[in-house]
C-alpha cells in the first residue's frame, strides 16, 4: 500500500532546511554541459510539509469545515486533490464551491481532525478503538488510501470474537476484499466463531454464503444444521420464512441418516415449513440410492473426514495390458487415495488372476459394484470404501461382457452385452438386502458397448452396437413401474464404445467416434452438443465429482491410448484439461464416491503421482 501504521502519535518535527539540503534530487540527464534534467524526489516532502504548516498558521486557507462545534481551516486544493469527496464537491458548481464554511455531518469532530492530519502529514495512528469511525469517515469522504490501511489493520486484527462485527462493516461499506477476506477467516474458523453470540445477528444472505462453502470448517455436517436452526430460533418471528433460503445450503443428503430421521425430520419448525420438504426428499432420495442423486448439496466440504473422489478402474494400456490398480483421484484437494486393487477371482492364486476387461461398474450407497468381463463374465464384487476391501457376492445368471450397469430406486441393474456369440437382450435386476438376482424386461435392441445412466425412476440404454460393424443412434427407456421398454429421441449420431453419466437433469455422453460430448434431457426428449474434442475418445470413462464433469483415458482414432484427464465445468461452459494419468488406458470403469480421506502425494499440473 505504501503507507506506514505509526503505532505512536509523537512525530519528529521535519525540518524545511534539512530536507532540501539532504534530499536535492538526481541529474537524471547531462547534455554536454548545457542543460540538465533534474529530478527533485524531496520535493513533495517540501510541499507536503509546507501545506501543513501553512494550515497551522491559518495562513492561504480558503475553507473553513465546521463538525459540532469545532472549525477546521483548510485548502480547498488539498481536499480537492486527497479526496474525491471534495474534489466533486469544490470541482463542480456546487452551492458549497463558493462558500466560506462548509457543515459536515455523520463524522465527529475527533475523527475529522484525523482525517485532516493524514491529508496533510500522510500520517495517522489507528488504533483499535478509533478504526471503526475512521473506517467510516474515510469512507463517506472518500479517502481511499485511509480506507484500504483501515481495512489491513482490521484483517489482521481477526479475531473469533470480532469477526462477524468486521464483515458487517466491511459489507455495510462495500469494502469487498476485506469483506471477502473476513468471510475466508469466518468459513476456516467456524466452530470457534460459533461459540459467540454475535454470529446470530448475521443477515440471511451472508450466513448463506457462509455455509454455502465448500471449504467451510466442519467436521461433520449436523454442525451446519444446527448452526441454522440456532440462527432461524434467535429471531423465530422474523427469520422462519427464511427457513427454506437458509436450510437449501445444508447439506442434508450428506447427514447420517439415522440423525436425520430423529433430528432433523422430527425438529418442529422444520415440519411447520412445508417448503423445505424437497430437500428432505432429496436428502431421503440419496439415503436410498446413494449416488443415483448428484446435487451441490451430495459434494462432502473440503474440511470432513470424507472427499468425493472418483475412480479409474482397471482397463488396457496401449500394449493391451490389464491394469490391476484403481486410481483414485481427489480433484478438489488435487491429490490421491490408496484403493484395494481389482480382486482375484475365487480360490485363484494372484499370479494367475482372471483379466477385469470390458467389465462394468457402478456405484450404490457409497459401495462400488463391478460385474462381468471377458474372462469374468459371471463374476460380481463390490468395493466398500470404509474397509478398502472388494467383497465377492451372487453370481449373474447370465454371463456377459461390453455391458452396461446402472442404479434405479436402489437396486442395481445389469444390462446388455455380448455373450461369446452374439449381443444380448438380457437385463437383471439385483435386491442388495437379499443377495440375489432376478430377470427383468429384456431390451428392444440387443446391443453392446453402448452407454447407459439412470435419471427421475428412468433407465436410459443409448446408443451401442447391435453387430460388429454397425452402431445404432437408438434411445431406449426403461420404466420399472411397468416392467417395459419404450424408444426416445434418437442421438444425432449413431455410436458404439461410448459411455454416459446423468448429471444436473441431463444425461451426458461421450466416447466413440464421436470427438465431442452432447448431452440429453430425459424431461424434454432433445438431444444437444455441448462440446467438441481434438480427438476420438473411444471407450473412455466419465463420472460426475463435485459439481464437474471428468472424462477420463480412451483410445484415439489412430487406436492409441489417452492419458490425459478432461474436465467439463458447467458453470464456465469449458472443457479444460485436469491432469495427465501415468500411463494411457481405455475400456476402463469410472464411478464417483466418497472417499476417508488418506492422502498419499499432490497432483501437479500435467501429471498424476502413482
Amino acid at each position: 500500500m505504501g503507507d506506514t501504521l505509526e503505532k505512536s502519535s509523537e512525530e519528529p518535527e521535519i525540518s524545511l532546511d534539512n530536507e532540501c539540503s539532504t534530499k536535492m534530487g538526481d541529474l537524471v540527464e547531462v547534455s554536454s554541459g548545457e542543460k540538465v534534467k533534474f529530478d527533485d524526489t524531496g520535493l513533495s516532502l517540501v510541499l507536503q510539509n509546507g501545506l501543513e504548516n501553512l494550515r497551522l498558521e491559518n495562513s492561504l486557507t480558503d475553507v473553513i469545515l465546521c463538525v459540532g462545534s469545532r472549525e477546521f481551516s483548510c485548502h480547498r486544493v488539498v481536499l480537492a486533490a486527497a479526496s474525491n469527496y471534495f474534489r466533486a464537491m469544490f470541482c463542480n458548481d456546487l452551492r458549497e464551491k463558493y462558500e466560506e464554511k462548509i457543515i459536515l455531518k455523520g463524522v465527529d469532530a475527533e475523527t475529522m481532525n484525523i482525517l485532516l492530519d493524514y491529508t496533510y502529514t500522510s500520517k495517522m495512528l489507528i488504533t483499535k478503538q478509533n478504526v471503526q469511525k475512521v473506517l467510516e469517515a474515510a469512507s463517506l469522504f472518500q479517502f481511499l488510501r485511509m480506507v484500504d490501511a483501515c481495512a489491513s489493520f482490521l484483517t489482521e486484527a481477526l479475531q473469533p470474537e470480532n469477526c462477524v462485527g468486521i464483515l458487517r462493516l466491511a459489507d455495510a461499506h462495500s469494502l469487498h476484499s476485506l469483506k471477502q477476506q473476513v468471510q475466508n477467516y469466518i468459513i476456516q474458523n467456524f466452530t470457534q466463531v460459533l461459540n459467540y453470540e454475535e454470529f446470530l445477528e448475521l443477515p440471511a444472505d451472508i450466513l448463506c454464503s457462509t455455509l454455502k462453502s465448500d471449504d467451510l470448517y466442519v467436521t461433520e455436517e449436523a454442525q451446519v444444521f444446527e448452526t441454522v436452526m440456532n440462527w432461524v430460533r434467535y429471531k423465530e418471528s422474523e427469520r422462519f420464512s427464511l427457513l427454506p433460503y437458509v436450510l437449501e445450503n445444508v447439506r442434508l443428503p450428506l447427514l447420517d441418516p439415522w440423525y436425520f430421521v430423529e433430528t432433523v425430520e422430527a425438529d418442529q419448525l422444520i415440519r411447520q415449513c412445508p417448503d423445505v420438504f424437497p430437500l428432505l426428499q432429496e436428502a431421503r432420495m440419496y439415503h436410498l440410492s446413494g449416488n443415483e442423486i448428484i446435487t451441490e448439496r451430495t459434494k462432502p466440504r473440503m474440511h470432513e473426514f470424507q472427499s468425493e473422489v472418483f475412480m479409474i478402474i482397471g482397463g488396457c494400456t496401449k500394449d493391451e495390458k490389464f491394469v490391476a490398480e484403481v486410481t483414485c483421484l481427489d480433484p478438489l484437494r488435487r491429490s490421491r487415495l490408496e484403493v484395494a486393487k481389482l480382486p482375484i477371482t475365487e480360490h485363484e492364486p494372484e499370479n494367475e488372476n482372471k483379466k477385469w476387461v470390458e467389465f462394468a461398474c457402478i456405484t450404490l450407497k457409497n459401495e462400488v459394484y463391478i460385474s462381468g468381463g471377458k474372462e469374468t463374465k459371471h463374476d460380481v464384487w463390490k468395493y466398500n470404501a470404509s474397509i478398502n476391501k472388494w467383497i465377492q457376492i451372487e453370481y449373474l445368471n447370465v454371463g456377459r461382457w461390453r455391458h452396461k450397469m446402472a442404479v434405479l430406486g436402489g437396486k442395481v441393474y445389469v444390462i446388455g452385452g455380448f455373450d461369446g456369440m452374439q449381443r444380448i437382450n438380457s437385463m437383471e435386476e439385483y435386491d442388495p438386502f437379499h443377495n440375489c438376482w432376478s430377470e427383468a424386461a429384456p431390451l428392444m435392441v440387443n446391443v453392446s458397448s453402448f452407454a447407459a445412466a439412470s435419471y427421475k425412476k428412468r433407465l436410459y440404454v443409448i446408443g451401442g452396437g447391435p453387430n460388429g460393424k454397425l452402431a445404432t443412434d437408438k434411445t431406449q427407456c426403461y420404466d420399472p413401474a411397468t416392467n417395459a421398454w419404450s424408444l426416445r429421441a434418437a442421438m444425432p449420431v449413431e455410436a458404439k464404445c461410448i459411455n454416459a453419466a446423468s448429471f444436473r437433469d441431463h444425461i451426458y455422453v461421450v466416447g466413440g467416434a464421436m470427438k465431442a460430448l452432447y448431452s440429453y434431457s430425459p424431461r424434454e426428449d432433445t438431444w444437444c452438443l455441448v462440446t467438441q474434442f481434438t480427438h476420438e475418445r473411444a471407450s473412455c470413462g466419465i463420472s460426475p465429482c463435485n459439481n464437474k464433469l471428468f472424462i477420463t483415458g480412451g483410445r484415439d482414432e489412430k487406436n492409441e491410448v489417452i492419458a490425459t484427464v478432461l474436465c467439463w465445468d458447467p458453470e464456465t461452459q469449458k472443457l479444460t484439461e485436469e491432469c495427465v494419468l501415468p500411463r494411457g488406458v481405455s475400456h476402463h470403469g469410472s464411478v464417483t464416491l466418497r472417499k476417508s480421506y488418506t492422502p498419499i502425494r499432490k497432483i501437479v499440473p500435467g501429471a498424476v503421482s502413482v
